[in-house]
């Protein structure tokens, strides 16, 4: 069964990664005597030896970004090979031509996008040097509502402006998402990126974006083996803590969220909370922690940061330490 459609007549990039896979082929150096070595004369000044790859390496891909283009297919294709953005795929809705989702490759994956701009995820900035780039055809939401003359965005009207079910983000289309699946499970053998480090560009970006949206079915993309999400059981465990002891201060809380992986403005920590909420709580954004969010953070930080599961018998949540 086919989940998507590679495009017969592929774009002049897609040609170029083709040309670029074959012209990766591995390379070692002639002083590794116990390696049979045959040489291509390639030049005049130098030659060219044909052995197996034995030196130490691994990938420049640690990240998986996921966005929605808001355009539709023609505008997707023209934002993408223009002179200012670019992504490494982008994945349409079903094309009436196959009744399947196309894939476009539209730069190699050895090769840096320009898709995540100012960004950071843990210990890293700028992630364009270490992600594939996704770009999913949505519609996303309404346009953002520009801020009036001399106004300066703060909690409520904050999270209301980018967040707001009234900015109506686009539906996903069910094929889309399983060609989305098919199309990554076989970058994360290729790269070996972690769950924790699938993730949205307003989850690197939270001050500037909001795909791909809090529709995304990051649940969905967890259970076939794509992502991270917190264990239930954990959830639960950190909810009674939560309710017995009382919530931890908020430092606490916005140490345990950059730990996770948000980069937190101090003067607008509620960026970063809601970014979060829309990836692991789409239904209560609102830019602050209440028991619930608190309980899915502390879960997600125990299961891919910190390595413990949450026990009832541990210390009040306020004196654990988050390093």
């Amino acid at each position: 069964m086919f989940l998507f459609h590679l495009p017969s007549l592929l774009p002049l990039s897609s040609l170029r990664t083709r040309t670029a896979l074959l012209l990766a082929l591995p390379l070692a150096l002639a002083g590794c005597a116990s390696t049979s070595v045959t040489y291509a004369p390639v030049s005049t000044t130098f030659q060219l030896a044909d052995t197996p790859l034995t030196g130490e390496s691994d990938s420049r891909i640690h990240h998986l970004i996921l966005h929605y283009t808001d355009d539709d297919l023609a505008g997707s294709l023209a934002s993408l090979t223009g002179p200012r953005v670019s992504a490494h795929y982008l994945l349409s809705a079903p094309q009436q031509s196959a009744d399947l989702p196309r894939v476009y490759a539209l730069v190699p994956e050895s090769r840096r996008a320009w898709h995540a701009g100012i960004s950071h995820w843990a210990q890293r900035d700028n992630l364009n040097d270490t992600s594939i780039g996704i770009e999913i055809v949505n519609e996303g939401p309404l346009p953002l509502a520009p801020l009036t003359a001399g106004e300066k965005d703060s909690l409520v009207p904050g999270v209301a402006r980018r967040w707001s079910p009234e900015r109506q983000f686009a539906p996903w289309d069910e094929h889309q998402i399983q060609a989305l699946i098919a199309l990554i499970k076989p970058m994360l053998a290729r790269h070996d990126i972690a769950p924790v480090d699938i993730i949205g560009h307003s989850d690197i970006a939270p001050d500037r974006k909001t795909d791909p949206g809090p529709r995304f079915p990051w649940q969905q993309l967890h259970e076939a083996g794509i992502g991270a999400w917190p264990a239930d059981s954990d959830i639960n465990c950190f909810r009674r803590k939560l309710t017995q002891d009382g919530m931890p201060p908020r430092h606490t809380l916005l140490k345990a969220l950059a730990l996770y992986g948000y980069s937190i403005d101090v003067d607008a920590p509620w960026l970063a909370i809601a970014a979060f909420q829309a990836h692991f709580r789409a239904g209560a954004i609102t830019g602050q922690f209440d028991t619930e969010s608190a309980a899915i953070l502390m879960a997600l930080v125990a299961r891919y940061r910190d390595g413990h599961e949450c026990l009832d018998t541990q210390a009040p949540l306020s004196q654990a330490p988050l390093s």
